[in-house]
């Protein structure tokens, strides 16, 4: 193994979640691919006290794949991507969350696809796994928690486009990109983003508008653990608050018409608000009002909260 062409590296970023973590390195250690493709593991330990080094350690004895563990830095999950990616073997970079568990299949189809398509990077769906096997009953079927696009196989992603949407919620959570056009100098993940949020994002939208070409891949499917704590409409508005001040801020950064681009958020935003204020205020269902967070976001209604590097 230790001879073989590296084609693909997994990145898993990761900071306290050992029992997730462990779940999310046994699925990795999974993987079936396909004879002669040769793969590793990357763990970028961002914990101060590197806690996930014990584990990496106990799975690298029984694993057959390499897996190695990158102690990561401060707290701020770009430095950890960056880490990890610099420390990738593999002409193509794969990552996972540390609360995601990939299918078997997850890893020989995202490079399948790539392989197929020459696309610059593929994406999957995410589907919840929920903490007592049952979904929320102010969203029993699990759609807050899912990131599925609908897309068909090698369908591309657009993700610039304000419509129809192609993929706007685009990060790294379930994708693989092509190191040489993806993952440009030391470190290609903003890291003052890494501190609030966003990072990933940053990054596949500047590539995009640089030309890069991205794909959808539906086979490729991770499993998203969702403990207890993030099964309540208030985390699932707080959640989705950030991530639209986020994605709004990011594209912001990658904009050539900053005027125009902060009108048209300001304007979806708006239209968010009085949409789902409406249905909220007429029926009072939880799930309105978590929408109406995204409009509260767009509109700046969520503070950046940085990280402290010392946490």
């Amino acid at each position: 193994m230790a001879d073989m062409p590296t084609d693909a590296t997994v990145v898993i970023p990761c900071f306290d979640r050992m029992a997730l973590l462990e779940r999310t390195l046994r699925a990795c250690m999974a993987q079936d691919m396909p004879p002669g493709a040769g793969w590793e593991v990357v763990v970028a330990d961002n914990h101060p006290d590197r806690l996930a080094a014990p584990l990496v350690a106990r799975l690298a004895a029984e694993s057959s794949v390499p897996l190695r563990h990158v102690p990561a830095g401060v707290r701020n999950i770009a430095q950890a991507r960056n880490l990890g990616v610099a420390a990738a073997r593999g002409r193509y970079v794969a990552f996972v969350d540390d609360d995601e568990a990939p299918e078997p299949g997850w890893l020989a189809a995202h490079l399948a696809c790539l392989e197929r398509t020459g696309a610059d990077g593929s994406f999957g769906p995410k589907f919840p796994v929920f903490e007592g096997g049952a979904a929320p009953g102010w969203d029993p079927g699990g759609w807050f928690y899912t990131v599925d696009f609908g897309m068909a196989r090698d369908e591309e992603i657009r993700p610039l486009d304000w419509w129809p949407p192609r993929g706007r919620g685009l990060g790294t959570g379930n994708s693989m990109l092509r190191a040489a056009t993806c993952l440009p100098g030391p470190t290609p993940f903003d890291e003052v983003f890494g501190r609030s949020g966003g990072e990933d994002t940053r990054l596949l939208l500047g590539l995009a508008k640089q030309g890069r070409r991205y794909v959808w891949c539906p086979d490729a499917r991770v499993h998203e653990y969702n403990e207890a704590s993030r099964l309540t409409p208030a985390y699932m508005s707080g959640r989705v608050r950030r991530s639209a001040r986020h994605s709004a801020e990011v594209r912001l950064a990658v904009s050539s018409n900053r005027f125009v681009t902060r009108a048209g958020t300001m304007a979806v935003g708006l239209a968010q608000l009085g949409v789902y204020g409406s249905l909220y205020l007429a029926t009072g269902r939880a799930k309105y009002a978590v929408q109406l967070s995204k409009g509260a976001g767009k509109l700046g209604l969520a503070e950046l909260e940085f990280l402290k590097e010392d946490r």
